[in-house]
C-alpha cells in the first residue's frame, strides 16, 4: 500500500479511525492524508469559521500522529457534499484505501439513506476500512466472508494486495441455505430425510468452497474453514461472535434509497450491528 486517506468528522468515533490509519501508515511506510469535509449545506457565514477551527484542530494533532506513523499526514479541510467530496479526494490523491470511523445514527435518516459512513462505502470506488475498535496492534485474526461470488474473490484478492492479511490467522466463513430442506419440510418428510438432505447440501458446499479457496490460492487448515447452514447475516454474526476476529473482510455492491430499504445487504447489516473493523471491497466499476 502506497497511499491511504482517512476521513474524520472530528468526533471521538473518528479518532479510532485516525489512530488505525496512523498505524497502517507506519506499517507500510506509506503516504497518508487526513481530511475533514464541511457540509456545503452549512450556512455560508459559518463555513469560514469552521474551516479555520478544523484546520487548527487537525494541525494541532499532526505532530502526535507523526510520532505514531513515522511521518506527518497531509491535512485537508474542504467544503462540499460530504460523501461525494470524500470519494473524490480519495480518487484524486491516488489513495488505495479509505479509512472511516463509525458515525452517529439518526433512525429516520438511517431508514431512508443510511449513516454517513454507509453512504460513503456504498458509493466508494476504493476499498473502505470502517474502524469500530480501538485496537493498537496489527490485525491478528481476520474473518473472510466468502459467498464464492466474483465480489468475494475480488475482496480476498484486494485485502491480500493491500497487505492487510499479512501473517494474520485467517478464517473463512461460508453460509449456505439448504433450499431442499424447506421443500422437504413442506412435504412433511421424516426428520431423517431432512437431515440427509442437509448433509448432502453441506458436503456440496464444502467441495465448492474448497475449489474456490484453491482458486484464491488460500491453503488453510480445516479448523479455519467454516461452512454453516442458515441465513447469511445470522450465521455470519454468530461466527464473528464465536471467532472474535480483529477484522472482517466482505465484498460489497452499491445500493441506494428505496432499493436498499427493500432488499438490504449482508454488508450493510454487519456495518450497522457488528462492532468490529470491517473492510468493504467494491467490485471495479468496469466489472
Amino acid at each position: 500500500m502506497n497511499r491511504l486517506l482517512v476521513a474524520t468528522d472530528l468526533s471521538s468515533r473518528s479518532d479510532r479511525a485516525v489512530q488505525r490509519a496512523a498505524l497502517l501508515a507506519k506499517r507500510f511506510g506509506c503516504e497518508w492524508t487526513l481530511v475533514h469535509v464541511i457540509d456545503d449545506d452549512t450556512p455560508r457565514r459559518l463555513i469560514e469559521r469552521q474551516k479555520i477551527d478544523a484546520q487548527e484542530l487537525l494541525e494541532d494533532r499532526v505532530e502526535g500522529l507523526a510520532l505514531i506513523a513515522g511521518q506527518r499526514p497531509r491535512v485537508m479541510v474542504e467544503v462540499g457534499p460530504v460523501e461525494q467530496t470524500i470519494n473524490e479526494i480519495a480518487v484524486g490523491t491516488g489513495s488505495e484505501l479509505l479509512v472511516l470511523g463509525t458515525h452517529r445514527k439518526s433512525l429516520l435518516r438511517e431508514i431512508f439513506i443510511g449513516t454517513s459512513a454507509e453512504r460513503i462505502i456504498r458509493s466508494s470506488r476504493l476499498p473502505v476500512l470502517r474502524v469500530a475498535s480501538g485496537g493498537e496492534d496489527e490485525y491478528r485474526k481476520v474473518l473472510l466472508a466468502a459467498d464464492m461470488s466474483a465480489n468475494s474473490a475480488h475482496a480476498i484478492q484486494t485485502s491480500r494486495a493491500l497487505g492487510l492479511l499479512g501473517d494474520s490467522e485467517l478464517h473463512v466463513v461460508h453460509v449456505f441455505e439448504a433450499f431442499a430442506k424447506g421443500e422437504i419440510l413442506m412435504s412433511a418428510a421424516e426428520a431423517s430425510i431432512v437431515a440427509t438432505a442437509t448433509r448432502e447440501a453441506k458436503a456440496q458446499a464444502e467441495a465448492e468452497l474448497s475449489q474456490f479457496l484453491a482458486q484464491q490460492q488460500l491453503d488453510l487448515p480445516a479448523g479455519q474453514v467454516h461452512v454453516e447452514e442458515g441465513f447469511s447475516v445470522i450465521e455470519l454474526k454468530r461466527s464473528i461472535e464465536e471467532l472474535d476476529p480483529d477484522l472482517v473482510v466482505i465484498g460489497t455492491h452499491g445500493r441506494s434509497g428505496f432499493k436498499k430499504l427493500m432488499l438490504g445487504s449482508v454488508a450493510e447489516t454487519l456495518l450497522g450491528e457488528v462492532e468490529r473493523d470491517i473492510l468493504c471491497v467494491p467490485m471495479p466499476q468496469h466489472a
